[in-house]
């Protein structure tokens, strides 16, 4: 049995130093570099960084090779994370101040953009062609998807209607990353195409389980271990498969105390605590658990196509980690 969390805090370490590294060599307006790193030096379990580079050592790559695309990959992370930030209104993340909260919006918003496009700077430094255009092609195209999914889930009552919109917004804002973060990690060990496909399906598959358990989180987990307000969800009248689920279960009385809090960001503590309670009777909770595990077990049967080692033990961890963290 390999040691997940003990792994997990040393490539942390490692792509912490290099982003460090990469912050200390940038030369700008002071205030463009700290709001930048503020968010990503901040905390953070580098999920995606350790997925691309155990992705990488199952086809024998090295640290070495991989480290720039795990930065990389955690930089684009972050890009996206600010500005969800900006557009949520969330004024922590990760138990600090968010960017826009601390630099101001007009700021935070390019401090996501110089990420964004530090992001293909370190590819094309530091891979050959052919690799390098592989790896660009993977993250635009990922990066595609999350506009698009940002795009739904802003939009909630125009692309979000049902659980398939969901569970495809999800994959599109949260998967497609979780995904190229996989991919990538072979593209980088040379794997084969049939290879690359159970990557692929192995990342999409915790991705969006990965989401669901984010939701999960949102509603029921500890605001001491998450960092991140209980309720914020509802305040913003996020149409999670939880609240969809609940919908179509509560009886009229339930569902009209519940949509006068849905969507209302001038709801009290008390009336947002209220509205949880009536997702929790419906039993949405343990259904979306039960789907989040389904997707957990194709993720696992993905994995066990692939050739047999240490890094791939350290996959099937992490992905029973994602659904069962309580942050």
């Amino acid at each position: 049995m390999v040691d997940l969390r003990s792994e997990m805090k040393r490539i942390k370490g490692l792509v912490d130093a290099e982003i460090r590294r990469i912050k200390a060599g940038l030369e700008g307006p002071d205030d463009l570099v700290e709001a930048s790193f503020h968010l990503v030096l901040s905390g953070g379990k580098r999920v995606r960084p350790f997925i691309l580079i155990k992705s990488a050592e199952v086809f024998g790559a090295s640290l070495e090779s991989s480290m720039p695309a795990a930065v990389a990959i955690e930089l684009l992370h972050n890009f996206t994370l600010i500005h969800d930030d900006i557009m949520d209104r969330d004024e922590y993340r990760r138990g600090v101040k968010t960017t826009h909260i601390l630099f101001g919006e007009p700021v935070a918003i390019i401090a996501g953009d110089l990420l964004f496009s530090y992001v293909f700077y370190i590819l094309s430094k530091n891979y050959p062609p052919e690799t390098g255009l592989k790896l660009v092609e993977l993250y635009a195209n990922a990066s595609n998807l999350i506009c698009m999914g940002q795009t739904m889930d802003v939009l909630p009552d125009k692309y979000i209607v049902s659980s398939d919109q969901y569970l495809e917004m999800v994959y599109r804002k949260t998967g497609a990353l979780i995904e190229a973060s996989a991919v990538a990690g072979g593209v980088v060990g040379g794997a084969s195409e049939e290879e690359l496909g159970l990557l692929r399906e192995f990342g999409s598959k915790i991705g969006i389980a990965f989401q669901i358990a984010d939701d999960i989180l949102g509603i029921v987990g500890d605001p001491k271990v998450t960092g991140k307000p209980v309720g914020n969800d509802i305040r913003n009248g996020k149409k999670t498969i939880l609240v969809l689920s609940a919908l179509e279960r509560m009886d009229s009385g339930s569902r009209e105390k519940f949509l006068r809090v849905f969507g209302n960001p001038g709801s009290s503590d008390d009336e947002v605590m209220e509205a949880i309670d009536i997702i929790v009777s419906t039993g949405a909770i343990e259904d979306s658990r039960e789907f989040m595990k389904r997707l957990y077990n194709d993720s696992i049967n993905a994995l066990r196509n692939l050739p047999e080692s240490e890094a791939r033990s350290y996959l099937m961890e992490m992905a029973r980690f994602i659904i069962y963290r309580d942050k």
